[in-house]
């Protein structure tokens, strides 16, 4: 084995901030930090130094960036397929690339890209982030001849649900057999502020939730990659690969708002026949490398959604008003409790540069309501005096909180790669 080269692993997941470029804030705050590491083989088992030199080479990855994480911090799960390695971390350790491994000398050197998050002293006010996952339509269609893959924006949808729903209490992730986005015109960069507007007003009145996720998959082409032989015996070896590249939204919809906009794009091999129709509700298509490779894909979206929400503020909002109480959306389910305190928030429309307008959410601090009943999805709070100023669709944010949600989400959090 001496002077191999194992296959490179390295897929680019760079963001392509091409779309919505007027109304994103694009994450500066991510970086991708490149690190390396060799350890000698010593008559140990290669799966058991890889794992050793694949911490490492993520711990030199974290020095260069100015994090404290050590190697002991990171807990690689075993490796999968299409370079994705699972791993936990006591610091800010988002994903890893595997660029590159090499086996020279009884020496393994490993060469990885560490997505490298900085941490943040935000804190939210401790309700749950409400999120509906819509569907992801094919931009091409004509691509998914091959395998017969015409409902893949389905699926793909519905792993984006599966693995939010992993991560979040139950209850809190929903979706709907919904596209937002025409594959016919998907240039989203067209959308404007009373689109976003009209569109979030819809989804709130409709769905209630306050985050959306939806996109569109971009590609799922096949190419062939030729890889040269070693020996003048041999001829070049042919693989065929599917690639796979999906644009990710996350709409706040209380805020008219596109808070998230990311593009992710892998590619594996593809072990079916030309003319199989490829069963998508089989297990035998999410076990094979380019299954796999999709759902790493999505969860690596699935952990940036997160940390783009972690300094998000959820709101409730009003749902029914009486004389004697004000109902809104969230309850036991949310961990509220009788006694916890509210704050009203208003929406408004203020007047911008030129002829727009701006939404806005602004608190009104001199009204604070309390609740006194609640179920598990509905509470009621006190009218009191000022009362006459609230109005169904109105927002409410906690003063505080009395009950503690679920540890579920944290612990959910800290073990995600």
């Amino acid at each position: 084995m001496k002077g191999t080269i194992l296959p490179s692993l390295r897929i680019s997941l760079t963001a392509l901030l091409v779309l919505l470029p007027s109304l994103v804030t694009q994450h500066a705050w991510a970086q991708w930090v490149q690190g390396e590491a060799t350890m000698a083989l010593a008559g140990a088992e290669l799966s058991d130094v890889r794992t050793s030199a694949i911490q490492n080479a993520i711990a030199d990855a974290a020095f260069r960036s100015g994090s404290t994480i050590s190697a002991q911090d990171i807990t690689v799960d075993g490796l999968l397929l299409s370079s994705k390695a699972e791993i936990r971390s006591q610091g800010r350790v988002q994903r890893v690339e595997i660029i590159s491994e090499t086996l020279k000398d009884d020496a393994l050197t490993v060469v990885v890209n560490v997505n490298i998050t900085p941490l943040f002293n935000c804190t939210n006010n401790g309700l749950a982030h409400r999120i509906l996952v819509t569907e992801f339509p094919l931009t091409s269609p004509q691509q998914a001849a091959t395998g017969m893959l015409y409902s893949f924006g389905s699926h793909v949808s519905q792993r984006f649900a599966q693995q939010l729903n992993g991560l979040y209490q139950s209850g809190d992730v929903s979706q709907i057999p919904v596209s937002l986005i025409n594959a016919n015109t998907w240039l989203t960069s067209s959308l404007s502020d009373i689109d976003l507007t009209a569109m979030s007003t819809f989804l709130r009145s409709e769905y209630g939730q306050q985050f959306v996720v939806f996109g569109f998959v971009k590609d799922i082409s096949l190419f062939e990659q030729v890889s040269q032989s070693t020996s003048v015996f041999e001829t070049d070896g042919v693989a065929l690969r599917r690639n796979f590249t999906v644009q990710v939204y996350v709409l706040d919809t209380f805020k008219a708002k596109v808070i998230f906009n990311d593009s992710y794009h892998s590619e594996a091999d593809w072990p079916f026949s030309q003319h199989y129709s490829v069963d998508m509700s089989n297990s035998l298509l999410w076990r094979s490398d380019f299954g796999r490779m999709v759902l790493n894909t999505v969860h690596a979206a699935i952990t940036d959604i997160h940390a783009a929400l972690q300094c998000e503020t959820t709101y409730a909002q009003v749902i029914d008003i009486s004389p004697d109480y004000i109902a809104i959306d969230l309850g036991k389910n949310s961990g509220l409790a009788v006694g916890d305190e509210f704050s009203l928030v208003k929406q408004r429309t203020l007047p911008a540069l030129g002829l727009s307008r701006k939404p806005g959410l602004f608190s009104t601090k001199t009204l604070t309501l309390q609740v006194y009943e609640v179920s598990d999805d509905v509470s009621l709070l006190k009218a009191e005096s000022g009362s006459d100023s609230v109005h169904i669709g109105d927002f409410v944010t906690p003063l505080t909180l009395s009950a503690k949600r679920s540890l579920k989400e944290s612990q959910q959090v800290e073990s995600q790669p």
